[in-house]
């Protein structure tokens, strides 16, 4: 390539979006960010659109090597022009589902609104808050191997056995404690390795720190490192049920404590591995595949898969890729409540919460039906409250994603919820049992609550900002601060762009004074086009002790405002 090539390939291919954010463009018509973004793809006119034919015919090699042949199922018609057939072999998935995956997902909401607020100035594609240490807590030493019994002595494993039934089970209740606490005894007194059930308790033992220490020790990465190799070990057999289980319980670890993508290979894993051991199916006897589910009782196969399900649903969502589903789970009967037990309360989310995926194509009655029974849910436990309320947040930005208001007693039924989840991450925090949604879902109520933009809204504010605070305070890591330094960021972006609307009007007002609106009303006529209520506003609300501005403000700015809205 000459170097004039080289030095105009950026800007001559770019269009006006893409310079002014300063991205890479695909040079497409309209180019995969202004689809992505739903943005106005425009170029500069003259020589773009001819340099970029004239590079295809010059550098075919180069062509080809930038454009794969397109699929048959995505190829353009005949009637698209070449810069279509570019977007159309670029994309994996349609444009609507591409717009459900991003709706489902708290990350690309918040790119979104940080975008409408300052298109030169947002943060990137991050997952904020998904957990309170992203990695963080592995990263301060080099784990080794041990067998359990030479890294715990039998009374520490059975008080790290009673945090995580106390703390974990009430939520993810797929382990029988009685058979834990006599596996333990097994373990310690005849020296007898079983992998699957040293993988076990390996596991239970590493969460049972998690949740009872807010810094990480040598002994718990230890104790995740040698499960980990166990399991891996294993993974040339045909998949028991406790080994399973055993998979599960360092999902559930890496969830709360790890990076999203290891914790999402090790979920979809998880899933493949229930779905062979034949889990999901409720009469084992009517199928002639090979199963293990013969293992365990139907009570705790519902449960491991449920639980399992609703955990990989949700890393998908948040990351915007597509999940494992299973066919048949549709018809699964929930777990039986028991005392002390609240996993049908994570269960009962599920029919909702699967409903969201982009292959269903849900309508928007379907989903204003979900929010509404969604809002109507009473749950018991913090866990499950902000469970709940990470759900209804994901049904409000899938409805706005498909461009529906939202009326004002759902509005108002959202910050009752968003309140709710404030409390209980304060809650969790209080415990020092760092569930993941421990800091993202009062992260994402921060920018709903800026995207609905309503008083109310706004003056919760104060109560999720300090409550992202005080989690930075105690689990002090780069995740946590990184979320409290970008909720700043996006409610100081907020605040200028109301300030810019603030001294627009306060310039109005200045070249038309108090005195001189008067003087206009005496000698104008009367008004005919239906805007006489207008002379019954008062010229200063100041003095109005009941005027509810908000009220009259209603809806909201940008939640409801179909062409100002933020999402």
């Amino acid at each position: 390539m000459t170097p004039s090539a080289t030095g105009r390939k950026r800007s001559r291919l770019a269009c006006q979006t893409c310079r002014d954010l300063k991205r890479r463009c695909d040079g497409a018509h309209p180019c995969g960010t202004c689809v992505r973004f739903e943005y106005d793809c425009i170029y500069q006119e003259g020589k773009s659109r001819k340099t970029r034919r004239h590079r295809g015919l010059e550098q075919p090699g180069q062509a080809q090597a930038i454009k794969p042949p397109t699929p048959v199922a995505l190829r353009p018609s005949a009637q698209a022009s070449p810069e279509d057939a570019v977007v159309s072999a670029s994309a994996a998935t349609p444009h609507n589902q591409t717009r459900s995956l991003e709706a489902n997902s708290g990350s690309a909401f918040v790119r979104k609104l940080a975008l409408r607020l300052d298109p030169k100035k947002n943060p990137r594609m991050h997952t904020f808050a998904w957990n309170a240490f992203l990695g963080s807590r592995q990263v301060k030493h080099i784990p080794v191997y041990h067998t359990i019994t030479e890294l715990l002595p039998l009374q520490r494993m059975q008080e790290l056995a009673a945090i995580y039934f106390q703390k974990v089970d009430p939520t993810y209740g797929f382990i029988d404690r009685h058979e834990v606490a006599r596996h333990i005894q097994l373990r310690w007194t005849t020296q007898i390795v079983q992998q699957a059930q040293d993988a076990v308790l390996c596991g239970i033992a590493a969460l049972g720190f998690l949740f009872s220490q807010v810094q990480s020790d040598a002994v718990e990465l230890d104790l995740v490192e040698s499960a980990r190799i166990l399991l891996e070990q294993s993974m040339s057999m045909p998949a028991s049920v406790t080994m399973i289980r055993a998979w599960l319980l360092r999902v559930v670890y890496l969830r709360i404590a790890g990076t999203h993508y290891g914790a999402w290979m090790a979920s979809s894993m998880v899933m493949h591995m229930i779905e062979a051991a034949g889990l999901t199916i409720e009469s084992p006897g009517e199928s002639a595949l090979p199963s293990t589910r013969q293992e365990v009782d139907a009570e705790t196969a519902r449960r491991i898969v449920l639980v399992a399900q609703h955990l990989n649903i949700w890393m998908s969502f948040d990351m915007g890729l597509t999940r494992v589903s299973f066919s048949n789970v549709a018809t699964m009967a929930m777990p039986m409540s028991r005392p002390g037990d609240f996993t049908s309360e994570i269960t009962e989310l599920l029919p909702f919460s699967v409903e969201l995926d982009p292959d269903r194509k849900p309508t928007a009655a379907e989903l204003e039906n979900a929010l509404h029974t969604v809002l109507g849910l009473v749950h018991s436990i913090p866990p499950t409250v902000l469970a709940q309320c990470n759900l209804a947040l994901c049904l409000c930005r899938r409805l706005r994603s498909m461009e529906v208001s939202l009326s004002d007693a759902i509005l108002q039924q959202i910050l009752v919820l968003t309140t709710n989840g404030i409390q209980a991450a304060q809650a969790i925090l209080a415990a020092r049992a760092p569930w993941h949604h421990m800091a993202y879902v009062p992260f994402q109520i921060v920018c709903v609550l800026l995207a609905i933009d309503t008083v109310s809204s706004i003056s919760q504010l104060r109560d999720a900002m300090q409550c992202l605070k005080d989690i930075s305070a105690v689990y002090n890591t780069k995740a946590t601060d990184d979320a409290l330094k970008t909720a700043r960021s996006l409610v100081l972006l907020h605040q200028r762009g109301k300030e810019m609307f603030a001294s627009a009007l306060n310039d109005i007002l200045k070249v038309y004074p108090s005195n001189a609106v008067e003087e206009v009303s005496q000698t104008s006529p009367p008004m005919s086009d239906g805007a006489e209520w207008m002379d019954m506003l008062p010229m200063d609300f100041s003095n109005l002790q009941y005027f509810d501005i908000e009220q009259f403000l209603s809806p909201g700015f940008f939640w409801n405002a179909g062409s100002n809205g933020l999402v």
